[in-house]
């Protein structure tokens, strides 16, 4: 039991943030944390040491998310007072102006299709290896690069037009 809660404590942020930004609901997310550490707890024996523990536990929180998502198929609507960007003090305007843009990058990340939305998370969140993401996701490292390139295409492209919306209607 030392053993689990040594590795609840180093890792249950990283996997949490993931799995919230995956759902969008607290409650949720911290049920699916804690539905993560049991399986790892259970499966212990079968990590290999081929990739990194944080690696292989990401694994394990993103196939038991998309368990949850597939049977769930939820509305995001997504609380963001957790992930906010600023650490230094700054003026009030300028951690409010951050703050709302924070809001609107995740707002247009939940919006985007899943493949997208993953590969955002591990690499631009969770900051992330492309190696380490390709394991996690499955993918070759050429497939992570370029979806994650497309994904942030679209994103730019998606604030770029909530910026400046279409002036055709005036």
């Amino acid at each position: 039991m030392e053993e689990f809660d040594e590795l609840y404590f180093k890792y249950s942020d990283r996997v949490y943030s993931y799995i919230f930004l995956m759902v969008g609901k607290k409650e949720t997310a911290e049920d699916l944390t804690q539905e993560t550490f049991v399986k790892m707890f259970r499966k212990r024996n079968q990590f290999d040491g081929d990739s990194k523990f944080s690696t292989w536990l990401i694994s394990i929180a993103r196939n038991t998310t998309i368990d949850y998502l597939r049977k769930q198929r939820p509305v995001y609507l997504w609380p963001f007072e957790k992930f906010s960007v600023l650490s230094a003090p700054e003026s009030v305007e300028l951690k409010v102006t951050t703050d709302e843009t924070v809001k609107d990058v995740y707002k247009q990340i939940a919006a985007m299709k899943r493949t997208y939305k993953e590969v955002l998370i591990l690499r631009k969140v969770q900051e992330l290896s492309v190696k380490e993401t390709a394991e996690i996701l499955g993918w070759s490292e050429g497939k992570v690069k370029m979806v994650t390139r497309r994904a942030m295409e679209k994103l730019r492209l998606q604030m770029k037009e909530e910026v400046e919306p279409n002036e055709s209607f005036r």
